[in-house]
């Protein structure tokens, strides 16, 4: 009785088996490019929307219950953050050595990062600089519904305002992408903030 050949066992050969990795090294990578440029974007976007919140909070806030409240910057490349602190009493002028009260935190991460406070409503200027700043900016609301860079003390009842409203600029982490760049803008004379796309 003749034998009956057996199929031969089929299997990958060693260069087709590295050539299937390598292309799979690669869709992997710019996977993951895509997903952190899409991370970037959404987490820029977060927190510039957090910080509009947060300032038109504070705003509310101050109309309803006549406590002066600061927004207070703290720029850094990473951590960044803004707090939102009440007055020790109500009405103006205050103490000269009114403690204020922290009421809400807003923190940028990883992805994203508060890049410059400007003391003017820059709606067609674009003062960010050419690089992050870093240090601390205050903002102050007043129960009257206007913005300010100082606030009206007992011994100083007539502090003048040095500011002429307020911009946020937020941006990813490295500020080149334009369209991961927002700005909030304040009114000097209404407090209102308004958020716009790119600066």
């Amino acid at each position: 009785m003749p034998r009956r050949a057996h199929p031969r066992a089929r299997g990958f050969t060693l260069p087709e088996l590295m050539a299937v990795i390598a292309i799979v090294g690669v869709m992997a990578a710019i996977a993951m490019s895509a997903l952190g440029r899409s991370g970037d974007a959404q987490n820029s976007a977060s927190l510039a929307r957090s910080l509009q919140f947060a300032i038109m909070g504070a705003r509310n806030s101050t109309l309803s219950d006549n406590f002066i409240r600061r927004v207070s910057c703290t720029l850094a490349a990473t951590n960044g953050n803004c707090t939102v602190d009440r007055a020790c009493q109500s009405g103006s002028p205050l103490p000269s050595s009114c403690t204020f009260t922290q009421e809400q935190k807003v923190t940028a991460n990883s992805h994203a990062t508060l890049w410059n406070v400007t003391s003017s409503t820059d709606i067609t200027a674009n003062n960010a600089g050419g690089s992050q700043v870093s240090g601390t900016k205050t903002m102050y609301l007043k129960p009257d519904g206007t913005v300010c860079d100082n606030y009206p003390t007992v011994a100083a009842p007539t502090t003048l305002c040095s500011s002429n409203g307020f911009t946020f600029y937020v941006s990813d982490v490295n500020g080149s992408n334009l369209a991961n760049r927002y700005k909030i803008y304040v009114y000097s004379y209404t407090g209102m903030p308004r958020m716009v796309n790119q600066w």
